[in-house]
């Protein structure tokens, strides 16, 4: 057992023993465009004697494809040690205490419902509800098990990619010979941990390249979308001029679709980013309101 006035930053010796329960999130950063980055797995761990602990493992090769301006670091831990793992022993850490409400809040149950939880966990509610904090980092569930994947140029493919899987591409060719859209889906599949293997070409991009790949990825991400805000941005005030522009039309989503998608989540069948990317919406706070106006 450790005090709390322990430095949050110091290491902490792991618990030991048999662990009966465990859960567990990826921690993603989300780019200057929405674009995310994989940089690490915190998982909850109950021993059946001696408590609990959670054990923070950043991806260290993601991380350093972001650079320091890119990354400003997961809060709590001492990422200068560049430890493999970070333990957290009885007590919860920075990172999920600072995102997600305590349980003395008024509005909790409100919350939980609309988060389809029973009973409060708050690793388990940020995993939910994927809260962004203002270092823009953000908690999406982890799967035990990796996969291997076909490449097959779809956003769902993009979605479901975790850190440790292997996505088999026929060749360059089959991404796109758009280069816009190469750079965007390649930096995906990068940025997620995943292993990219170019059957033709012979190339395979994964720990021992990706921080290198990715870093190079990125400029050429972010150089594309620059050119495209810059675009639209004279094509509005050239609309402007010509009187003919009218702003942006409210979204429109049939109901059935919203109840379909609403029951999926709320049965736990789809996070709530899958739920966000069915409807087409990536504000929050508008899909938490169509949630509600169902209720209505």
């Amino acid at each position: 057992m450790f005090g709390n006035s322990q430095p949050i930053n110091e290491y902490t010796a792991p618990l030991s023993g048999e662990i009966v329960s465990t859960c567990a999130g990826v921690i993603k950063a989300r780019g200057c465009y929405g674009e995310k980055y994989s940089v690490g797995k915190i998982e909850y761990q109950l021993f059946s004697e001696t408590g609990y602990q959670y054990v923070i493992s950043p991806y260290w090769d993601v991380v350093d494809g972001l650079g320091e301006e890119g990354f400003q670091g997961i809060p709590g831990i001492a990422m200068e040690l560049r430890r493999q793992h970070y333990y957290r022993v009885n007590r919860q850490p920075v990172f999920i205490s600072m995102r997600s409400p305590s349980e003395n809040r008024e509005d909790l149950e409100e919350l939980l419902e609309a988060a389809g939880m029973d009973t409060y966990d708050r690793l388990e509610w940020l995993v939910r509800t994927q809260q962004q904090g203002g270092d823009h980092l953000t908690l999406e569930p982890y799967r035990q098990e990796t996969r291997e994947f076909c490449y097959n140029g779809l956003d769902t493919l993009l979605c479901q990619l975790q850190y440790g899987d292997l996505v088999r591409i026929s060749s360059q060719n089959e991404v796109s010979n758009n280069p816009s859209i190469y750079t965007e889906h390649l930096l995906c599949m990068v940025a997620s941990g995943a292993v990219i293997r170019f059957e033709k070409e012979k190339i395979v991009i994964d720990k021992n390249t990706r921080s290198t790949i990715l870093s190079i990825l990125q400029r050429q991400y972010y150089a594309w979308k620059n050119q495209q805000i810059l675009k639209h941005r004279r094509g509005v005030e050239g609309a402007k001029n010509r009187g003919a522009y009218r702003g942006r039309r409210p979204m429109q989503i049939e109901p059935g679709k919203i109840q379909k998608v609403s029951d999926l989540f709320h049965a736990k069948k789809i996070s709530e980013a899958e739920a966000m990317q069915r409807l087409g919406i990536v504000s929050r706070s508008t899909f938490y309101r169509k949630l509600k106006e169902l209720k209505m």
